[in-house]
């Protein structure tokens, strides 16, 4: 899966539309979220015509990251604890990017 979704968890930046993929490992490092979610994004932008997309992950999933950062996004300051991870898990603690149209 890549594409677009409006959260509904209580997130401290929403409401927002978040930009996301959930890709098997067998297919990491290929290119494909990359790729897909460029075009989610040129999707949003033109004929969605969002004016900001956002994405989150925990901060030990830096595959993830470099994805936001290949496709322009940018890190925002800070952390914040998912509301829906329990507090006590190592998957708690989020980072946000954003970028704009």
């Amino acid at each position: 899966m890549i594409g677009l979704h409006i959260p509904s968890a209580a997130l401290p930046f929403a409401p927002c539309v978040e930009i996301g993929w959930r890709l098997a490992s067998a297919h990491w490092g290929k290119g494909y979220a990359t790729e897909g979610a460029q075009a989610a994004l040129e999707l949003a932008f033109t004929a969605i015509d969002l004016t900001e997309v956002v994405s989150f992950t925990s901060i030990h999933n830096l595959r993830s990251e470099r994805v936001m950062q290949r496709i322009g996004m940018q890190r925002e300051a800070g952390t914040f604890a998912h509301p829906s991870v329990d507090a006590d898990s190592w998957l708690s603690e989020h980072c946000l990017y954003k970028i704009q149209r």
